[in-house]
């Protein structure tokens, strides 16, 4: 008898309208990563980052922010290198930014071996964009023809406060000063910018963060001689 954990799957979770998303997914989002099949991780992670009912939006927007961390809590060792085997082994396209960013994340607590298997992940998903997410609208019986004529209002958007940018908060300059010093210090050969970019807004508190204010705060720890930028690679000075 085969000692493998059975994992979790569920098809064409991408083809299905918001309904059905919504059933399919209720189940899974209670499981542990490791005991749902890569590809529909990938799944989870691509209906996270798109326009969804507010209910299994904010479902899924949590369990994004959970299995972040179920993928950096992985062991560093055998057990991260082959959740990471099994993801290289995806059709890049269907790795959603998300997803990616979670792996990227794992940089901060891997191995020199492991930043070697997400160094060349980086470099495949660089050339390689994901697929946009198109939810298919379920068609429903229209009551009359002066109900499938009528003009129905655009609802009105509504202004979502952000966060300050960096230079008015002080706040965000020293998350990123924070976390890129923590993430580099332990690293001689440094980091890939990619791969160093996609963990500190993962991993960031501020969920509008920008790669644009990333890069500006690492500008100025490289003027400040703290940084050096050797190729691609970011390292401690």
């Amino acid at each position: 008898m085969s000692g493998a954990v059975q994992k979790a799957s569920v098809d064409n979770l991408r083809q299905s309208d918001a309904v059905t998303v919504q059933v399919l997914v209720a189940d899974l989002l209670r499981l542990h990563i490791e005991r749902i099949e890569i590809s529909v991780v990938a799944d989870l992670f691509a209906l996270s980052e798109v326009e969804l009912p507010v209910v299994v939006a904010a479902d899924l927007a949590a369990w994004a922010g959970k299995a972040t961390r179920e993928v950096c809590d992985l062991p560093d060792g055998e057990i991260r290198r082959a959740f990471l085997a099994e993801l290289a082994a995806l059709p890049p396209a269907s790795v959603p930014a998300r997803f990616r960013a979670a792996a990227a994340a794992m940089a901060a607590s891997s191995s020199a071996e492991t930043l070697v298997v997400l160094d060349s992940l980086a470099k495949v998903w660089e050339d390689i964009a994901p697929t946009p997410v198109v939810i298919p609208v379920k068609k429903g019986r229209v009551a009359s023809k002066a109900a499938a004529t009528k003009k129905v209002a655009a609802p009105r958007k509504v202004a979502v406060p952000k966060t300050p940018p960096a230079e008015v908060d002080p706040r965000r300059s020293a998350y990123v000063r924070s976390d890129v010093t923590g993430t580099l210090q332990y690293l001689e050969r440094g980091i890939k910018e990619s791969v160093l970019l996609a963990g500190i807004r993962a991993r960031s508190p501020f969920k509008d963060m920008l790669e644009a204010e990333v890069k500006a705060e690492l500008r100025k720890l490289e003027r400040e001689r703290k940084l050096k930028k050797t190729g691609e690679r970011w390292m401690i000075r």
